[in-house]
């Protein structure tokens, strides 16, 4: 197992070894907890999962491609995922979304080039009564403004 850069990387072998036992029914949790350590869930990272827990690559692939908060490539430090689901539209976030374009300049769908962050825009985070509302990474934020930008994103 390694990481990108060719490392070998025993934090997967560890997280892998622990979900094991579980074989295909430890799959889900298996790569969240590899992307949370890894960033991603990179090709060989995929391949130990497979082999540990048992199960074919091609199921493993079709789960991280299945699931819109597993990525199979980098991401920022910080995702930054926008709900635009009709009460979080209503209420205003495609103004959310141009102050983030406008504060980080990139678009939806990339990285900034330090890869501080990505930004994502989501159908739905379930958090309607919060609308409008994002997640930077795992952290809920809502109802959101587009003034609140540099303060929520300051520091990180």
């Amino acid at each position: 197992m390694s990481t990108q850069d060719g490392r070998v990387d025993g934090r997967v072998r560890a997280i892998v070894q622990r979900w094991a036992p579980h074989g295909r029914a430890g799959l889900l949790p298996c790569l969240q907890e590899v992307q949370e350590a890894l960033g991603y869930l990179s090709p060989e990272a995929c391949r130990a999962v497979a082999a540990g827990l048992r199960v074919p690559e091609a199921e493993v692939y079709g789960v991280v491609s299945f699931y819109a908060l597993l990525y199979d490539h980098p991401v920022g430090r910080t995702v930054i995922r926008v709900c635009d689901d009709v009460p979080c539209y209503l209420n205003g976030s495609a103004v959310v979304v141009q102050a983030l374009r406008d504060h980080l300049g990139i678009a939806p769908g990339e990285t900034t080039p330090d890869g501080a962050y990505t930004l994502e825009v989501h159908p739905c985070l379930g958090r309607c009564e919060r609308a409008p509302f994002l997640l930077l990474n795992d952290e809920e934020v809502g109802p959101v403004r587009p003034e609140d930008i540099p303060s929520l994103l300051q520091g990180r």
